[in-house]
């Protein structure tokens, strides 16, 4: 007899957490993110949120890669996910750092839908949702940015990296050459993180330049 696929999925979270060398997860945050695939699935069914929907693979490169993320926010006290679309990184990071004020910035309004409902159903109180393109939204009251499988992105971010303050962050899931592509455009110090159990995703932080008067920098811990 076939497995529910939640119970997969639970399983296989635990799994994956575990084989990327993260901290386990609670009852209520596994049940969280479980919900959240939950209403993933259903919703997939028509509005492609995504083509990973499988319990093994989604708990593997959309949950645990996120969370993955998560290890490196450091001190910030403020996080805006550029593209949140399905809800990765923003809601795995929001389910496992609860004192952290996560932003979900959406520009489509059918998926943005989708992350009020999740947001509701899973009570996360440190998550919001803003319908809005980041153009024109003031991203800069944000120590912490972060995208996943954005599309346009080596267009889109050299000028704001070439905008983002001494104290701010830009934490990408992406390939090195993305990075490459950047600093073709722009300057930035940089460092990154292999993600583990892919062969060629990381994770890259993007450091800041712009002078701006600060009474403290955020650094990473």
């Amino acid at each position: 007899m076939s497995r529910n696929p939640i119970e997969e999925f639970r399983l296989a979270l635990e799994a994956a957490v575990s084989s990327f060398g993260l901290g386990e997860l609670t009852e209520e945050q596994t049940a969280r993110l479980a919900s959240h695939y939950s209403i993933l699935r259903r919703w997939n069914q028509r509005l492609n949120l995504t083509r990973i929907i499988e319990p093994i693979d989604a708990a593997k490169f959309h949950y645990a890669e996120s969370l993955f993320g998560a290890s490196f926010i450091g001190g910030a006290q403020t996080l805006l996910d550029i593209g949140s679309g399905a809800g990765f990184p923003a809601i795995p990071i929001a389910v496992a750092r609860p004192d952290v004020p996560v932003t979900a910035l959406e520009a489509n309004q059918k998926k943005s839908l989708f992350l009020k409902e999740t947001k509701d159903e899973l009570n996360l109180t440190n998550l919001k949702v803003v319908t809005a393109r980041l153009e024109e939204f003031e991203w800069a009251v944000y120590e912490l940015l972060t995208s996943r499988a954005l599309d346009k992105a080596e267009s889109m971010f050299p000028p704001i990296i070439d905008q983002m303050s001494a104290d701010q962050r830009l934490m990408l899931y992406c390939a090195p050459d993305l990075v490459a592509k950047l600093e073709a455009e722009v300057e930035f110090k940089t460092e990154s993180h292999p993600i583990p159990q892919t062969e060629a995703r990381i994770i890259a932080i993007l450091h800041g330049n712009r002078a701006v008067q600060t009474t403290s920098q955020t650094s990473l811990q």
